[in-house]
Formats: structure tokens, C-alpha cells, sequence
């Protein structure tokens, strides 16, 4: 176990009483990276080589991290794109558990096998560098804690996903999410998310927006849920309902004839895996 960094003061400091962070990346990347965000060491015995084939058994366990959260939807990646879209390019940080202080229920959902033996990873945080060094586009975030019963995970995502943008240095981040998913609610704890694109046929699910965030560390501690940070969430002019796709392409033709627009908090549920997106126009 390990102490939350003394540079954080978590709303659920059990999470880091619980978990330890681990990497993914090439000897190349690792080099680049932050190793200690926000004061948390990443233990060399927890940073895995995907070029060398004692990882295998890790890297296994992320698939199954990546199918309990991602299959339902019928998103799951190919191995072959952890491969070659995350482990060679850019890198994959994460939070575990030694495979000792697994429960049943989280050993059944991520599929541990008996005999393993080492850390168990909960979340992922999976970003990909741009040709400008500060910024990143974000890839996936899996987590299993909405699907086990243990208060101890609450707040999971953000934290990896704060602790994941550190690592890597990141100044900017790009992403793309489903106007109807859930992880709207993680991403917009950054503050105010720039719309790129409302409506995206280059997407094999085109009611996919694209989004821009400032990741200072003001916006990267609000994620983590550190209880002295706060984020500006400005008045809305309109919202977008998720499942309105008319509204989605009428937006995004504003967007292609020079309008901005900023996501600026949280959805709202209406019920039915649906929600509606809160948006304003920018001057």
C-alpha cells in the first residue's frame, strides 16, 4: 500500500491506500514521461516493456480491463491495436492492485488467472503524442470501478486519468467521445472543453464529438477530485440532447463556417441512456 503524494488531497484518499500506479510504454517513451505526478512514484518493478515478453501476462489483464469496460459497447480493442496505436506510440499509465487484495467479484470481471501473480490493473489511461510535444489526443479510459461494488473506487477515472495527462506532460488534450457517454462526466471536470467537431463522419459512430482541454494543473487536480481545486463551469446557451442527431449536424455546420463552441459542464440525465450536453457559443 502507499500513501496518497502530499501535492494531492483526494475526496477519496482510499483509492491511493488501495492502488498503485503502473506504466505501459518502450524504454524510448519512458524517458520522456513524468514518473512522479503529483509527488506518486511509479515503482520501476510497475513500468512494463511491451518489446519484452514477461509483460505478457500484464498486458493480458488489460485486455480484459479493456473488454469488461468497452465490450458491452462493442468498442473492445484488438490486441494489435494496443500494440501498435498505444504501447509503441505513446504510452498506457494506470492504476492496480497486487493480485493479493483482489476481491472475487474483481478477479471474475477482469478474468485473473489463478496462478498469476503481480498487479492487477483497475484503470487505464491510454494517449498518443502530436507533432507538437504539449499536445496529446486521448485514446481510452477504462475503469473498473461503476462495475464493482467497493466505495474504495470512487472517482477511479478522473484520478487516472489527471495522473495519466501528468505523466505524459500534456498541455492540451484532444478527444473524441459519443455525445450519449457516460465519460462526459470525467472529461468535463477539466473546465470548459472546446467542440471541434460536433458531428463526425471520419468516426465509425459519426455522433461522435471532438474536444480540446487545457490541462493545467488547476484543471488536472479538479479531475483528480483534489478537494482545493475547482474548475469555472460558465452559464449555457443551448444544450444538445444525445440521441438529437439533427441538432449534432446543425451544430457541426456552424463549426465548419467559422462558429466556436465550448462544452461547459456536465451532461444532464433524461433517462433511458440519454442525456442532454451543455453548450456555449464562444465570441
Amino acid at each position: 500500500m502507499i500513501a496518497a503524494p502530499a501535492t494531492l488531497r483526494l475526496r477519496n484518499p482510499a483509492l491511493l491506500e488501495t492502488l498503485s500506479p503502473f506504466l505501459v510504454a518502450t524504454p524510448e517513451n519512458v524517458r520522456h514521461f513524468d514518473l512522479g505526478p503529483f509527488g506518486l512514484a511509479v515503482d520501476a518493478a510497475n513500468v512494463f516493456d511491451p518489446l519484452h515478453t514477461r509483460s505478457e501476462a500484464f498486458l493480458d489483464l488489460l485486455g480484459h480491463l479493456d473488454v469488461a469496460t468497452f465490450g458491452p459497447e462493442g468498442m473492445p480493442m484488438p490486441r494489435w491495436v494496443f500494440f501498435n496505436g498505444a504501447e509503441l506510440t505513446g504510452g498506457i499509465f494506470g492504476l492496480g492492485c497486487p493480485h493479493t487484495d483482489v476481491s472475487d467479484a474483481a478477479r471474475a470481471l477482469l478474468q485473473v488467472p489463478d496462478a498469476y501473480s503481480g498487479l492487477v490493473p483497475f484503470a487505464m489511461y491510454i494517449a498518443l503524442p502530436t507533432f507538437d510535444p504539449d499536445v496529446w489526443v486521448g485514446h481510452n479510459l477504462a475503469s473498473a470501478g461503476p462495475l464493482l461494488p467497493d466505495e474504495r473506487l470512487k472517482g477511479l477515472g478522473g484520478l487516472t486519468k489527471a495522473l495519466g495527462l501528468k505523466c505524459f506532460r500534456t498541455k492540451r488534450q484532444l478527444g473524441a467521445t459519443q455525445w450519449d457517454s457516460a465519460a462526459i462526466y470525467v472529461h468535463s471536470r477539466m473546465g470548459p472543453l472546446g467542440v471541434l467537431t460536433a458531428w463526425t463522419p471520419g468516426h465509425s459512430e459519426p455522433w461522435t464529438l471532438t474536444y480540446a482541454a487545457t490541462t493545467d494543473d488547476g484543471a488536472l487536480r479538479n479531475l483528480a477530485h483534489d478537494l482545493d481545486a475547482s474548475v469555472a463551469h460558465p452559464e449555457p446557451d443551448f444544450w444538445v440532447e444525445s440521441d438529437d442527431h439533427a441538432e449534432q449536424q446543425r451544430l457541426q455546420d456552424l463549426i465548419e463556417a467559422g462558429q466556436r463552441f465550448e462544452l461547459v459542464g456536465p451532461p444532464e440525465s433524461l433517462g433511458s441512456k440519454r442525456q442532454r450536453i451543455p453548450i456555449r457559443q464562444l465570441p
